[in-house]
């Protein structure tokens, strides 16, 4: 019941049909893209996406047995420059309305930071910020709605507007609309004063999310001497309970996608091997 897949950008940057060759190789059956990240045809600009461009990357991947599950548009949702802001939703907007052509219904996101490259500032816990974020996704969800698509957000904790368990439900309370989803990553949303309670953090966010998880980011994480995080690491390499997460997978969401982060062609074999040995073990 487990769904592993990879980011293709994890590949390197390459023409379609050879990076659907390269994801091929590995065996698994679906990626996230990241177009700007991936395929050279594409940048950080508007105006470039198309039904023929969604058909021709959606079938070259399909000739291979590759499904796209989530197109990565990762955008600063409140930046503090209007027009960059603006900018950054438009060409989120532009994911959504060609999503369909790739085969896809998920257009994700980070939820970003009041600083232009989304680093950490304390104004992530003002109210004013969530507010911000609040008007700027309901403008993503009114256009995935009326493109049967999904938004889907992904909380960052320490760092981004949605850094919280407690954040993430106000928000889906504020736009309860089937069109917004959440892209769920254990190790992205572990406070760094809670690390010790990885555990109880993933139990409890599969009870308050589970219905609106949309995707799963897979990696892993080692600690410091003084507790917090000194690095993210592929799956299988950190302190992750990772026998504990595919079984809320497999109660909770059973087929979600599951998208391997923190990999390179080097290790992602190991990876896959190493989720491959849980699935085996687990009743």
């Amino acid at each position: 019941m487990l769904n592993p897949g990879i980011r293709a950008h994890d590949l390197g940057k390459q023409p379609v049909m050879k990076l659907a060759d390269a994801v091929a190789r590995y065996g698994v059956r679906h990626i996230q893209l990241a177009l700007g990240k991936a395929v050279p045809e594409f940048g950080e600009d508007r105006g470039r996406l198309s039904p023929g461009a969604g058909h021709y990357i959606r079938d070259g991947f399909a000739s291979r047995g590759i499904t796209i599950s989530v197109l990565g548009c990762y955008i600063n949702p409140v930046h503090p420059d209007p027009d960059e802001r603006e900018n950054a939703l438009s060409r989120f907007k532009e994911h959504l309305l060609y999503a369909r052509s790739f085969g896809c219904s998920v257009v994700g996101t980070e939820t970003g930071s009041p600083l232009p490259d989304c680093r950490y500032s304390d104004r992530i816990y003002r109210e004013d910020c969530f507010q911000d974020f609040l008007n700027s996704l309901r403008i993503l969800v009114d256009t995935a709605e009326k493109t049967g698509t999904i938004v889907g957000i992904e909380g960052v904790a320490d760092k981004h507007c949605i850094h919280s368990h407690e954040r993430m439900k106000r928000t889906l309370e504020a736009i309860p609309s089937p069109n917004l989803g959440i892209i769920y990553d254990p190790v992205n949303f572990l406070p760094v004063n809670r690390i010790s309670e990885s555990n109880a953090l993933m139990e409890e966010a599969f009870r308050m999310f589970a219905p609106r998880i949309v995707a799963i980011h897979a990696k892993d994480y080692s600690v410091k001497d003084n507790g917090h995080i000194d690095k993210t690491l592929p799956a299988g390499r950190g302190e992750l309970d990772y026998p504990l997460l595919m079984d809320l997978i497999r109660h909770y969401k059973p087929w979600c996608p599951v998208l391997l982060e923190n990999n390179s062609p080097a290790t992602l074999p190991d990876c896959l091997d190493f989720i491959k040995k849980i699935e085996k073990e687990r009743p």
